[in-house]
């Protein structure tokens, strides 16, 4: 059987803390700015994969496709993102099916 292993590091680098927190900052951005563009983006989007780097949208059919626009068009930015817009709209239900 396959069993997990997790490795839990303290890093205490000032330099690691400095660039792991610019990271943060950068990925914030670009989560609020989606917060703020969802309307513009949604529509388009339903089905496909979006990336959202420096604080701009594409849209994908495919995560590889996604990334390479991340690595081509914002190589910098470390704080990327890629997920997939489901097509369907409306609340997700689950139900036990027992």
């Amino acid at each position: 059987m396959y069993e997990s292993q997790y490795v839990i590091e303290d890093v205490t680098d000032p330099d690691d803390i400095a660039r792991f927190r610019a990271q943060d900052v950068r990925h914030r951005r670009n989560s609020e700015w989606l917060q703020t563009h969802w309307a513009e983006v949604l529509p388009r989007a339903r089905g496909k994969f979006l990336a959202v780097a420096e604080q701009e949208a594409f849209i994908a059919d495919t995560p590889a496709e996604a990334w390479a626009w991340v690595d081509a068009m914002h190589p910098e930015d470390n704080g990327a993102f890629v997920r997939y817009i489901r097509s369907e709209e409306g609340p997700r239900i689950y139900a036990d099916r027992r």
